[in-house]
């Protein structure tokens, strides 16, 4: 073989190898990498590890849920946002998250929680009840750059409140 074959073969090998590995990550390497980082997001709340759970949260972060009061259907930003979390962690210290669906599509996650907990702490302007819950949260968040950056979350509140004692169920009618 001639030394020139030769060097043309190395530098095949080295170009084929450096756009092997600058190559641009595939959709699906995206959702997947998206559905780590909320399962991640998940774990560190659960676990206490705050600041872990902070730290994928975008400065620019959104959060919408129609199940709350007027004033916290929309948070922006995460001091609003996080300091809606720490109010959740004073009345749940303890609980548990379940994620049991979870899809991804692009930069969106997909996925069912649910959250049982006993309320043993002030919520809000709810007194703590002590009294068992379980809530099932259907939520989609938008990342970039491995950052949540947006959240819709769909939950029963009135199902939330009746279980804390907080709201009764309607008055039974006789037929």
């Amino acid at each position: 073989m001639s030394r020139r074959f030769l060097v043309s073969c190395v530098v095949i090998t080295c170009v084929f190898t450096m756009f092997g590995c600058c190559q641009v990550p595939s959709t699906e390497d995206v959702e997947q990498r998206n559905m780590a980082v909320i399962r991640g997001t998940h774990a560190a709340l659960a676990s206490g590890d705050l600041e872990g759970f902070k730290a994928v949260i975008s400065p620019s972060y959104v959060r919408h849920c129609q199940a709350m009061p007027p004033e916290l259907q929309e948070l922006r930003g995460t001091d609003e946002f996080f300091g809606f979390i720490e109010e959740f962690l004073v009345a749940v210290p303890e609980y548990e998250d379940t994620i049991s669906l979870m899809i991804a599509d692009g930069d969106k996650v997909a996925y069912v929680s649910t959250i049982t907990g006993v309320m043993t702490g002030p919520m809000g302007g709810f007194p703590a009840t002590g009294k068992e819950f379980t809530l099932d949260n259907i939520i989609i968040q938008r990342l970039e750059n491995g950052m949540v950056v947006e959240t819709w979350v769909s939950w029963d509140n009135v199902a939330f409140l009746s279980q804390l004692g907080l709201m009764p169920p309607p008055a039974q009618t006789a037929e």
